[in-house]
Protein backbone atom coordinates (compact mmCIF):
# COMPACT_ATOMS: atom_id res chain seq x y z
CA UNK A 1 0.00 0.00 0.00
CA UNK A 2 2.74 2.25 0.89
CA UNK A 3 4.39 1.88 -2.20
CA UNK A 4 1.47 1.92 -4.25
CA UNK A 5 0.83 5.71 -2.42
CA UNK A 6 4.73 6.84 -2.84
CA UNK A 7 4.41 5.83 -6.37
CA UNK A 8 1.20 7.88 -6.88
CA UNK A 9 2.78 10.74 -5.13
CA UNK A 10 5.67 10.61 -7.41
CA UNK A 11 3.34 10.83 -10.57
CA UNK A 12 1.50 14.14 -9.32
CA UNK A 13 4.49 15.59 -8.74
CA UNK A 14 5.70 14.50 -11.85
CA UNK A 15 2.68 16.17 -13.40
CA UNK A 16 3.23 18.94 -11.71
CA UNK A 17 6.31 19.89 -12.99
CA UNK A 18 6.50 22.42 -16.12
CA UNK A 19 8.62 22.15 -19.47
CA UNK A 20 10.52 25.27 -19.84
CA UNK A 21 11.66 26.79 -22.89
CA UNK A 22 14.84 28.96 -23.27
CA UNK A 23 14.38 32.52 -23.87
CA UNK A 24 17.75 34.29 -24.00
CA UNK A 25 20.80 32.95 -23.11
CA UNK A 26 24.38 34.01 -22.72
CA UNK A 27 25.43 30.53 -22.20
CA UNK A 28 27.49 27.93 -24.26
CA UNK A 29 25.43 25.05 -24.73
CA UNK A 30 22.04 26.60 -23.93
CA UNK A 31 20.49 27.95 -26.55
CA UNK A 32 17.47 30.33 -27.33
CA UNK A 33 14.72 28.07 -28.42
CA UNK A 34 16.07 25.00 -26.54
CA UNK A 35 12.84 23.07 -24.32
CA UNK A 36 14.07 21.76 -20.92
CA UNK A 37 11.83 18.88 -20.16
CA UNK A 38 10.47 19.33 -16.72
CA UNK A 39 12.92 18.08 -13.48
CA UNK A 40 16.19 18.37 -15.70
CA UNK A 41 18.82 20.15 -14.49
CA UNK A 42 20.89 23.29 -15.75
CA UNK A 43 24.59 24.43 -15.39
CA UNK A 44 24.96 27.92 -16.00
CA UNK A 45 28.68 28.81 -15.48
CA UNK A 46 29.77 32.09 -14.10
CA UNK A 47 29.14 35.68 -15.94
CA UNK A 48 26.55 34.25 -18.18
CA UNK A 49 22.52 34.16 -17.71
CA UNK A 50 19.64 32.08 -19.01
CA UNK A 51 15.88 33.20 -19.11
CA UNK A 52 13.29 30.67 -19.44
CA UNK A 53 9.67 30.39 -19.69
CA UNK A 54 7.30 27.95 -18.04
CA UNK A 55 4.11 26.26 -19.96
CA UNK A 56 2.20 28.60 -17.46
CA UNK A 57 4.38 31.65 -19.01
CA UNK A 58 6.06 32.39 -15.66
CA UNK A 59 9.68 34.21 -16.61
CA UNK A 60 12.76 32.67 -14.53
CA UNK A 61 15.97 34.07 -14.64
CA UNK A 62 18.92 32.06 -13.90
CA UNK A 63 22.52 34.39 -13.11
CA UNK A 64 25.70 32.28 -13.05
CA UNK A 65 27.31 30.12 -11.25
CA UNK A 66 24.02 28.19 -11.26
CA UNK A 67 23.92 24.21 -11.09
CA UNK A 68 20.34 22.69 -10.69
CA UNK A 69 16.31 22.82 -11.87
CA UNK A 70 14.96 26.19 -12.62
CA UNK A 71 12.26 27.56 -10.77
CA UNK A 72 12.71 24.37 -8.37
CA UNK A 73 10.76 22.00 -11.42
CA UNK A 74 7.24 22.55 -9.48
CA UNK A 75 4.24 24.48 -10.61
CA UNK A 76 1.33 23.28 -11.76
CA UNK A 77 -1.29 24.16 -14.47
CA UNK A 78 0.34 25.64 -18.14
CA UNK A 79 -0.03 24.38 -21.45
CA UNK A 80 3.01 22.61 -23.19
CA UNK A 81 1.57 23.95 -26.16
CA UNK A 82 2.75 27.64 -25.04
CA UNK A 83 6.84 25.73 -24.78
CA UNK A 84 6.36 24.32 -28.06
CA UNK A 85 5.28 27.70 -29.62
CA UNK A 86 7.95 29.56 -28.00
CA UNK A 87 10.80 27.15 -29.38
CA UNK A 88 9.38 27.20 -32.90
CA UNK A 89 9.50 30.77 -32.98
CA UNK A 90 13.18 31.48 -31.26
CA UNK A 91 14.12 29.11 -33.26
CA UNK A 92 12.94 29.64 -36.76
CA UNK A 93 15.91 30.84 -39.48
CA UNK A 94 16.05 34.31 -39.98
CA UNK A 95 16.13 36.07 -36.33
CA UNK A 96 19.76 37.49 -36.79
CA UNK A 97 17.83 39.87 -39.56
CA UNK A 98 15.44 40.47 -37.27
CA UNK A 99 17.85 41.33 -34.40
CA UNK A 100 16.70 44.25 -32.49
CA UNK A 101 19.99 45.96 -32.85
CA UNK A 102 19.85 45.98 -36.75
CA UNK A 103 20.21 49.17 -38.70
CA UNK A 104 17.83 50.65 -41.48
CA UNK A 105 19.68 52.30 -44.08
CA UNK A 106 22.06 53.74 -41.34
CA UNK A 107 19.26 56.02 -39.53
CA UNK A 108 18.22 54.79 -36.94
CA UNK A 109 17.84 51.25 -34.59
CA UNK A 110 14.57 50.18 -34.41
CA UNK A 111 11.93 50.82 -32.23
CA UNK A 112 12.81 50.24 -28.54
CA UNK A 113 9.04 49.95 -28.04
CA UNK A 114 8.00 46.40 -29.41
CA UNK A 115 4.34 47.98 -29.62
CA UNK A 116 5.02 50.50 -32.03
CA UNK A 117 4.43 50.65 -35.20
CA UNK A 118 7.35 51.69 -37.24
CA UNK A 119 5.88 54.06 -40.82
CA UNK A 120 8.98 53.03 -42.39
CA UNK A 121 7.78 49.20 -42.34
CA UNK A 122 4.99 47.62 -44.31
CA UNK A 123 3.17 44.76 -43.41
CA UNK A 124 1.35 43.29 -40.62
CA UNK A 125 1.54 45.23 -37.01
CA UNK A 126 0.18 43.75 -33.90
CA UNK A 127 -0.96 46.69 -30.88
CA UNK A 128 -2.40 46.35 -27.66
CA UNK A 129 -6.69 46.21 -27.68
CA UNK A 130 -7.58 49.15 -26.04
CA UNK A 131 -4.67 51.33 -26.82
CA UNK A 132 -2.43 53.31 -26.51
CA UNK A 133 -0.71 52.57 -29.96
CA UNK A 134 1.79 54.61 -30.98
CA UNK A 135 3.47 55.50 -34.47
CA UNK A 136 7.24 55.40 -34.51
CA UNK A 137 9.85 57.30 -37.25
CA UNK A 138 13.53 56.13 -37.58
CA UNK A 139 14.61 59.41 -38.65
CA UNK A 140 13.26 62.58 -35.96
CA UNK A 141 16.25 64.89 -37.11
CA UNK A 142 12.92 67.33 -38.99
CA UNK A 143 9.38 68.29 -38.21
CA UNK A 144 7.08 66.85 -40.42
CA UNK A 145 3.34 65.43 -40.89
CA UNK A 146 1.73 62.30 -41.18
CA UNK A 147 -1.29 61.55 -43.11
CA UNK A 148 -3.10 58.15 -42.38
CA UNK A 149 -6.02 56.85 -44.00
CA UNK A 150 -8.15 53.81 -43.10
CA UNK A 151 -8.79 51.90 -46.03
CA UNK A 152 -11.36 49.50 -44.53
CA UNK A 153 -13.55 52.57 -43.07
CA UNK A 154 -12.57 54.99 -45.46
CA UNK A 155 -11.49 57.42 -42.17
CA UNK A 156 -8.35 59.96 -42.62
CA UNK A 157 -5.92 62.05 -40.41
CA UNK A 158 -3.22 64.28 -40.70
CA UNK A 159 -1.11 65.57 -37.70
CA UNK A 160 2.02 67.64 -37.19
CA UNK A 161 5.49 65.71 -36.29
CA UNK A 162 7.64 67.64 -34.31
CA UNK A 163 11.30 67.68 -34.77
CA UNK A 164 13.05 65.55 -32.58
CA UNK A 165 10.08 63.35 -31.55
CA UNK A 166 10.15 60.16 -32.52
CA UNK A 167 6.77 58.80 -31.53
CA UNK A 168 3.80 60.31 -31.91
CA UNK A 169 0.09 59.15 -30.58
CA UNK A 170 -2.03 57.57 -33.20
CA UNK A 171 -4.63 59.76 -34.62
CA UNK A 172 -7.97 59.71 -33.15
CA UNK A 173 -9.86 59.87 -36.43
CA UNK A 174 -8.23 57.09 -38.22
CA UNK A 175 -9.94 54.70 -35.62
CA UNK A 176 -7.99 51.80 -35.21
CA UNK A 177 -9.85 48.38 -35.40
CA UNK A 178 -8.47 44.73 -35.94
CA UNK A 179 -8.24 43.60 -39.13
CA UNK A 180 -7.82 46.99 -40.84
CA UNK A 181 -5.40 47.88 -42.90
CA UNK A 182 -3.84 51.75 -43.11
CA UNK A 183 -1.62 54.22 -45.44
CA UNK A 184 0.54 56.27 -43.66
CA UNK A 185 2.70 58.73 -45.38
CA UNK A 186 4.84 61.64 -43.63
CA UNK A 187 4.81 64.72 -46.04
CA UNK A 188 7.16 64.78 -49.03
CA UNK A 189 7.70 61.14 -49.13
CA UNK A 190 7.00 60.05 -52.52
CA UNK A 191 5.59 56.48 -51.37
CA UNK A 192 3.17 55.70 -48.22
CA UNK A 193 3.36 52.73 -45.74
CA UNK A 194 0.78 50.20 -46.10
CA UNK A 195 -0.24 48.14 -42.46
CA UNK A 196 -2.56 45.68 -41.60
CA UNK A 197 -3.35 46.05 -37.79
CA UNK A 198 -4.24 43.24 -35.46
CA UNK A 199 -5.46 43.93 -32.08
CA UNK A 200 -3.92 41.69 -29.42
CA UNK A 201 -6.27 40.98 -26.95
CA UNK A 202 -5.79 41.92 -23.50
CA UNK A 203 -7.01 38.71 -21.71
CA UNK A 204 -4.02 37.02 -22.41
CA UNK A 205 -2.35 36.16 -19.22
CA UNK A 206 1.36 36.80 -19.88
CA UNK A 207 3.42 38.49 -22.23
CA UNK A 208 4.61 35.09 -23.78
CA UNK A 209 0.99 34.16 -24.50
CA UNK A 210 0.73 37.15 -26.41
CA UNK A 211 4.19 36.56 -28.23
CA UNK A 212 2.76 33.78 -29.85
CA UNK A 213 -0.58 35.13 -30.34
CA UNK A 214 1.13 37.58 -32.16
CA UNK A 215 3.56 35.33 -34.15
CA UNK A 216 0.45 33.55 -35.57
CA UNK A 217 -0.79 36.48 -37.00
CA UNK A 218 2.40 37.37 -38.63
CA UNK A 219 4.15 39.96 -35.92
CA UNK A 220 6.87 37.79 -35.71
CA UNK A 221 9.49 40.76 -35.58
CA UNK A 222 7.79 42.28 -32.86
CA UNK A 223 6.45 39.03 -31.03
CA UNK A 224 10.42 38.06 -30.35
CA UNK A 225 11.23 41.79 -29.27
CA UNK A 226 8.44 41.41 -26.39
CA UNK A 227 9.78 38.41 -25.22
CA UNK A 228 13.56 39.95 -25.69
CA UNK A 229 12.10 42.70 -23.03
CA UNK A 230 11.27 40.01 -20.47
CA UNK A 231 14.94 39.41 -19.80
Amino acid sequence: VLSAFLGLLLMTVHAAAQDLVVIASSASGIKTGQIVKSGAALDVPAGANVTLVSQSGKTIMLKGPFSGVPGGGSGGGGDKSLVSSLSKLLSASGSKSASLGAMRSGIAKDPDNPWAVDIGRSGTHCVPAGGPVTLWRGDAAKASSIRSKNMTAGAKAELAWPAGAKTLDWPAEATVADNNTYLLRLKNKKSATKVVLHLVPAELPSAPHKAVWMAEKGCVKQAKHLLSSLN
